[in-house]
């Protein structure tokens, strides 16, 4: 970057928390994408540089802009270029160093066949014989037969994909339920958390786990990617360190073996669009997808299962919230509850408009997935199986999860 020149944006790819370290404040940052193998932490002087790099400042213009905020303290130009020199060489920047990289790192990944596990051997057991035992302690006891749904017919469920030990009891609620069955293909949707250049990823890839592959279904996914065009990404690297369809495959598998197929969806999320319009298939370029998923379930309405890896409200400083997690409860409880009821009527008209009437504040990181599945699946009525909350006490936050059981006429 020649001196005089706007420095680049930071990236809108990253997931960046406000947090402390040795006793003072700091930004956390990581890369979904996967181009940063490790979390960058940004402290002192860097945290008011960061928070002027807009795309449009120069490097005078942020020392000018310092020396407003340090009421009148000067800060020399030299450290700013050689902190934004870092930053770009930390690939933090959208500047030429960074598309270039990106590109060759998601070609070279949707050239690989297999999507290797990402949370094998940290979220849970990298050995078959460990890991059978782990997801076992999770789901057994099997629950009592009892029939959730009369005169319906059980088509799926919304599970957790919150760390697999704090939803221990969310999760066992979610695949005690639909351990009859016999799927022959899984519509597994999931929660893109690093999805922005799209409102879809898919991937013809495998899924691997250590209990094996789950076998993608090209074919389905192809016909989905011709439907939705603009809408889904051209890449599939946003799978690559992506836990939530993840850790459905772990369960699918332990229960159901090798005898399904998969159709791995990652959905982007739609908050951009609440305000101008009422429902997904409102969103333009979208509805083509939601009819060519709807015809999926249509062909094989009794072996396909559609599974929804979410989880609810996130609350608290580590989500943007300026009030601690112990003073948004209630209501992001309150709110959660309205969204599962709608959901539970299929209701998507209501469903949207309970966030819409929020706008979001809770960052409901399922809504864009659920929201799909409520337009795909018409006449899709939901039961809640249990909720709870996850408290981190060092960030004074939360997240909220759910299992739903989701069922349709016969």
């Amino acid at each position: 970057m020649a001196r005089g020149e706007s420095i680049p944006p930071i990236r809108e790819d990253l997931e960046v928390l406000a947090t402390s370290y040795q006793g003072q404040k700091a930004l956390l940052i990581r890369d979904f994408l996967g181009l940063i193998r490790d979390p960058v932490i940004l402290q002192g002087d860097a945290l008011d540089i960061v928070g002027l790099i807009d795309g449009t400042r120069t490097v005078r213009d942020i020392q000018v802009e310092l020396v407003r905020l340090k009421n009148g303290l000067l800060v020399d130009a030299a450290s700013i270029g050689l902190l934004i020199r870092r930053l770009d060489e930390a690939l933090l920047l959208q500047s030429e160093r960074y598309f270039s990289r990106k590109e060759n790192f998601l070609t070279d990944y949707l050239r690989q066949e297999v999507r290797t596990p990402s949370q094998s051997g940290q979220a849970y057991p990298d050995r078959p014989e460990a890991l059978r035992a782990f997801i076992d302690d999770i789901i057994e006891p099997p629950a009592p037969e009892e029939d959730l749904f009369p005169g319906k017919s059980i088509i799926g469920l919304v599970a957790p994909h919150i760390d697999l030990g704090v939803g221990k009891k969310v999760y066992a609620g979610a695949y005690r339920s639909i351990r009859s069955l016999r799927p022959r293909r899984v519509l597994l949707l999931g929660t893109g958390h690093g999805l922005t250049d799209a409102y879809f990823s898919l991937t013809e890839k495998d899924y691997e786990t250590p209990f094996g592959r789950a076998a993608t279904d090209r074919e389905a996914v192809r016909r989905l990617m011709e439907s939705g065009r603009k809408a889904v990404s051209p890449y599939d690297i946003h799978h690559r360190a992506e836990h939530s369809i993840e850790f459905q495959v772990v369960f699918l598998q332990r229960l159901f073996g090798t005898s399904f197929t998969v159709v791995p969806i990652l959905c982007g999320s739609f908050v951009r669009e609440l305000a101008r319009v009422s429902r997904p298939s409102e969103v333009p370029g979208v509805d083509g997808f939601l009819a060519a998923l709807k015809a999926l379930r249509e062909e094989d309405p009794a072996g396909t299962l559609v599974v929804a890896g979410v989880d609810f409200s996130h609350i608290g400083p580590k989500f943007g919230h300026r009030e601690r997690a112990s003073s948004l409860l209630l209501e992001a409880e309150a709110h959660d509850r309205d969204l599962i009821a709608a959901l539970a009527a299929g209701d998507v008209s209501g469903f949207w408009e309970e966030s819409r009437k929020v706008g979001d504040r809770y960052n409901v990181c399922g809504f864009s997935t659920l929201a799909v599945v409520l337009e795909a699946f018409p006449g899709i009525r939901g039961r809640l199986l249990d909720y709870a909350f996850w408290r981190e006490e060092s960030t004074r936050s939360a997240v909220s999860y759910a299992a739903i059981i989701l069922a349709a006429e016969h």
